[in-house]
């Protein structure tokens, strides 16, 4: 089971998200805990000014209005609002409005406890600012829940007795008329953003140097030490580049002695090798006919030895073609035609090569593409070589009909002295330098090769080069 991979930008955001939903059902448990106390505490804010604003207008447009329109113009309020209106006299008994079922929970609130009055009902204005507020209430309750707002009234019936205005609703809101949700969310979406504006810079600072860091340490690793991170921090990641950079410096320095070394020693290996070699065409001039066959594989051994330090020294120059060797002009057609002449003289090899001049190594080019071919020769059947041309580089493709190699192995291919088992014979397989000198010989030049198995049998080598090299 593949694990699903993430980016630590997206991973923040991810935990960012989760803090936001931990906070918000910590806030919905509390209030869910505040409403199954009461809702008596939110009177004192903007919710307790908008129901004595409504018992205050009710009771002015209802005074002015005969008592038998009172019940048509609540119904009508309510069709409105979206909230049942209805008024009770001080007994909790309902006299006016949409039929309402009080909950057990809620008459104790609606009875009116203020001292009857004898006085004549009179015309209701505005209620003055430093006026006491009408007695009001808020609760939650009923199966299913509902939510209840009331104020007691100036109102009085014909007969003297006050009235209750009683507001029920399915929602706290009460569509707008409690209060209003839209403030909240906007409050809401401002801290969100200035929380996203106040992070996002701060997170996308951190992954934005952590992509370059992998980025330089993805080109270290494929042999670019001089690759080295500019943006210093600082902090820890900070301390991290500098051991990036330092770590970069050592193994070009260890990577650069190990190929003097190398290529020294292949050097030194040359003379000796030589001597031998003449050294035994004498003893083969004097030799019996007994030791003829021990002469001859000791030759064998000793041109086997030869061409492994041909492939060493070729190894080890492939990484300074650069600086040994000055960019060309040619044509990539008389280049293929050439290696193919050198490489495949009895095999038919099927081109489809685009016309097309090239500037950068020749030589570099040359040695990498024969190698390739010469592979394909040995292990396959069917060639065919392909060349093209997209935006400012060219792909070279050599495909063949063969055993391919193990899915395992095609990523080791271009790896120095790997080779696959179906290579390991001596007489066939070589020195296990070939693929190696190619991919060095291309990335001196800018270039790149990769290598997958063919469908229905074979192995495809995709080259790919810059059409103009530049330094």
């Amino acid at each position: 089971m593949t694990r699903l991979r993430l980016p630590l930008y997206a991973k923040i955001l991810a935990w960012f998200a989760l803090n936001l939903a931990v906070l918000a059902l910590l806030a919905f448990f509390f209030l869910r805990a505040q409403f199954g106390l009461g809702l008596d505490w939110m009177l004192s804010g903007e919710p307790g000014e908008r129901i004595a604003s409504i018992g205050d207008e009710v009771s002015e447009e209802f005074s002015m209005a005969p008592e038998s329109e009172w019940t048509a113009m609540l119904e009508s309020l309510s069709a409105a609002s979206g909230v049942r209106f209805a008024l009770f006299n001080g007994n909790g008994s309902q006299t006016h409005g949409v039929a309402m079922e009080i909950p057990t929970e809620v008459m104790p609130k609606l009875l009116d406890r203020r001292p009857p009055t004898t006085r004549p009902p009179r015309p209701i204005g505005k209620r003055p600012a430093d006026a006491p507020p009408k007695p009001r209430f808020m609760m939650r309750s009923g199966i299913p829940a509902q939510y209840w707002a009331g104020v007691h009234l100036d109102l009085l019936t014909a007969d003297g007795r006050r009235l209750s205005l009683v507001m029920a609703s399915s929602s706290i809101s009460g569509g707008g008329f409690f209060f209003d949700l839209w403030p909240w969310i906007g409050l809401i979406a401002l801290g969100l953003l200035v929380s996203a504006l106040l992070w996002m810079p701060f997170v996308r600072g951190i992954t934005g140097f952590i992509q370059s860091l992998n980025q330089a340490a993805d080109r270290i690793a494929l042999g670019n030490f001089d690759e080295r991170i500019h943006n210093m921090r600082h902090d820890e990641l900070g301390q991290l580049s500098v051991s990036v950079n330092a770590m970069a410096a050592q193994l070009g320095d260890y990577v650069r002695e190990q190929r003097r070394i190398t290529a020294d020693v292949a050097h030194e290996l040359c003379s000796p090798i030589a001597r031998m070699q003449l050294a035994l065409g004498v003893m083969e001039q004097r030799s019996t006919p007994e030791q003829e066959t021990y002469l001859k594989k000791l030759d064998y051994e000793l041109q086997h030895m030869a061409r492994l330090v041909e492939e060493v020294l070729a190894f080890s120059k492939a990484a300074t073609l650069p600086e040994r060797e000055v960019a060309d002009e040619f044509s990539l057609r008389a280049l293929v035609d050439d290696v193919v002449a050198r490489e495949a003289p009895d095999t038919p090899v099927k081109l489809d090569v685009v016309e097309l001049q090239l500037h950068t190594l020749r030589s570099a080019i040359d040695r990498a593409l024969g190698n390739v071919l010469r592979n394909a020769v040995r292990y396959g059947n069917d060639i065919e070589l392909h060349a093209t041309v997209e935006g400012g580089s060219v792909e070279i493709k050599l495909q063949d009909r063969g055993p391919g190699v193990a899915e395992k192995a095609v990523s080791r291919l271009f790896e120095p002295f790997y080779r696959p088992e179906a290579a390991r014979n001596r007489n066939t397989g070589g020195s296990g330098l070939g693929l190696a000198i190619t991919k060095r010989c291309l990335e001196s030049c800018g270039g790149s090769v990769t290598a997958n198995n063919r469908e229905g049998g074979g192995l495809v080598v995709r080259i790919t080069v810059p059409q103009k090299y530049e330094r």
